[in-house]
């Protein structure tokens, strides 16, 4: 996963308390791999984010960073630092030796388990995960060992430790479903039904007591922020505008299991100076996922290019889509509607869709520009490369959405983000009955099964490939007056609007049943009161980089 790097760690973690039943954590960026990795590898792909925050002084234009957690593992503990990743669902870290840093990057430390007095083997040889690029990949053992964030420890938790890692860059935290658990989906997936996924983190946190219920939030603020949150067990309201919209989490349509955080977009459009347009298509409504692991936005073709022609994006062969980044002073809203046509709308500010290119080849970082000397970006959107890939709504996404994913009660809940808040009104989720879990005045979106098939397979990280560069051609004379074919409209359920949206919605409902959950069912405690801990750090600093992959 990675090309040679040198760090030098800053990291640390600092407790504070937050309302009993959450957990919660401050995420980090790495904002000079994410350049990087857009240039080293198969631009078709998006990259899965590397959890990594650099801290180079002010130098402000090193974005769209990957987030990361500080996390400890064994006895004594061993450092390491974990993507954060809703599409997946195993933990899995670096082994001795594992990665190859002549060729990746291999960030985020590596774990002994011959140092561990705590550890227990469960398999050798038997954890294998498979990505989308073609050959990349790990391999490694099943362990179960104690897996610390902050000071809360979580014991006897089943990760990866890999053995073998190609062409991928760093250790993943996975948060999604049990159900997505590479083993068990491999499983599912070659026709074996007397099969159970294992407890993962979720399972065990709730079933050890630390949160009242398998959910969490994620607020990764906008494309400069160094530092994002998770709370595990609830959601801060100080970080969105008016209230939360709630969409029913959507069933696989070949296994009926609720393995991806699949909820329904009902359409794509564009807020200017002359309006709100929606975008006129014939692929939606249509099945998107919420992943935190992946760079940036992927949506249908022709959607996709009809965009680029309103930017004036150019097509470059190393890096994609390309605009300047100050989009020619365009200013406006990217604006997506899910469930029906009064569901609620997250607004994606223009200035958070231009993600800066960074030279790291010389002594200090520079912004990749132009020949007239504007410093260029990569449009944060693309397109499936292959029919049967997924939309994956990453980071481009979700810097401007808040969402809570509750497991438990198989729901979203969205809401339009609120940038550089610092304030924190954390709320518990408590385990429930289905659509009772998110407490607090929420727009309620109906359900209503109108779709009969979830596109392609789950997430994983691929890689963006591309040589360096100091300057190209002049491009970009798009000036946000092209003509956009759509239809003219008023959104009526803007997730801006304070103190929020009230409309219903017609969308599509889970059409499955509610999973049985194959982790411990936890301990209930009255009243919903749970311990709480907030996780907080400082930024990492890398001292020299040389070279990068990117996972996307």
């Amino acid at each position: 996963m990675h090309v040679s790097v040198f760090w030098t760690w800053l990291g640390l973690a600092r407790l504070c308390l937050a309302e009993h039943g959450t957990l919660s954590l401050r995420t980090y960026r790495n904002h000079e791999k994410h350049a990087q990795a857009l240039r080293k590898r198969d631009m078709e792909h998006l990259a899965k984010r590397s959890p990594f925050t650099v801290d180079l002084g002010n130098i402000d234009y090193l974005s769209g960073g990957f987030y990361y957690v500080n996390a400890s593992v064994g006895t004594p503990p061993q450092e390491v630092q974990l993507d954060i990743d809703t599409g997946s669902s195993d933990i899995w870290m670096f082994g001795v030796n594992s990665c190859d840093q002549s060729k990746f990057l291999c960030a985020g430390g590596v774990f002994d388990e011959s140092a561990s007095t705590s550890i227990t083997i469960l398999s050798k040889g038997t954890f294998k995960i498979q990505y989308f690029t073609q050959g990349s990949g790990v391999t490694g053992d099943y362990i179960s060992d104690d897996f610390a964030i902050g000071s809360q420890t979580i014991n006897n938790l089943t990760m990866g430790v890999a053995s073998k890692a190609v062409s991928v860059n760093t250790g993943i935290m996975g948060i999604g479903f049990d159900t997505n658990e590479a083993a068990y989906a491999e499983a599912i997936a070659h026709g074996e039904t007397n099969v159970q996924p294992y407890a993962n983190l979720l399972d065990v946190m709730k079933s050890q007591g630390l949160v009242g219920s398998r959910s969490y939030s994620l607020y990764l603020d906008d494309l400069e922020a160094a530092t994002g949150s998770i709370v595990f067990g609830g959601y801060d309201k100080a970080k969105f505008q008016g209230d939360l919209s709630i969409l029913d989490i959507q069933p696989n349509a070949q296994t009926g299991n609720y393995s991806d955080f699949s909820v329904i977009l009902g359409s794509v459009g564009v807020t200017d100076s002359s309006g709100s347009t929606v975008l006129t298509t014939p692929n939606m409504p249509n099945i998107v996922i919420l992943d935190s692991g992946t760079a940036f936005t992927i949506i249908p073709q022709d959607l996709l290019n009809e965009i680029v022609s309103y930017f004036g994006a150019v097509n470059d062969p190393t890096y994609s889509y390309i605009v300047r980044c100050d989009l020619n002073g365009m200013a406006g809203t990217l604006d997506y509607q899910f469930a029906g046509p009064t569901g609620p709308v997250i607004s994606v500010p223009f200035s958070e869709l231009a993600v800066p290119l960074i030279d790291f080849q010389g002594a200090n970082p520079v912004p990749i520009t132009d020949n007239e000397g504007h410093p260029i970006c990569r449009l944060g959107l693309s397109a499936p490369s292959t029919p049967d890939e997924p939309l994956l709504f990453g980071d481009t996404f979700l810097r401007s959405a808040y969402v809570v994913y509750d497991l438990d009660s198989l729901q979203i809940g969205i809401a339009q983000t609120l940038f550089n808040v610092t304030d924190s009104n954390i709320q518990a989720i408590t385990a429930s009955a289905i659509g009772q879990s998110l407490p607090g005045n929420v727009a309620s979106v109906l359900s209503t099964p109108v779709l009969t098939a979830t596109p392609g397979l789950n997430a994983a990280p691929t890689f963006a490939s591309g040589a360096a560069a100091t300057s190209l051609e002049t491009f970009g004379t798009g000036k946000g007056d092209a003509a956009l074919v759509g239809v003219k409209t008023t959104y009526t359920n803007l997730a801006t609007d304070i103190p929020g949206a009230t409309a219903t919605a017609q969308g599509a409902g889970s059409t499955g049943k509610k999973k049985n959950a194959s982790g411990p069912s936890g301990k209930e405690f009255a009243g919903g009161w749970w311990r709480a801990l907030l996780v907080q750090g400082v930024m990492v600093t890398i001292a020299s980089l040389v070279g990068a992959g990117l996972i996307i």
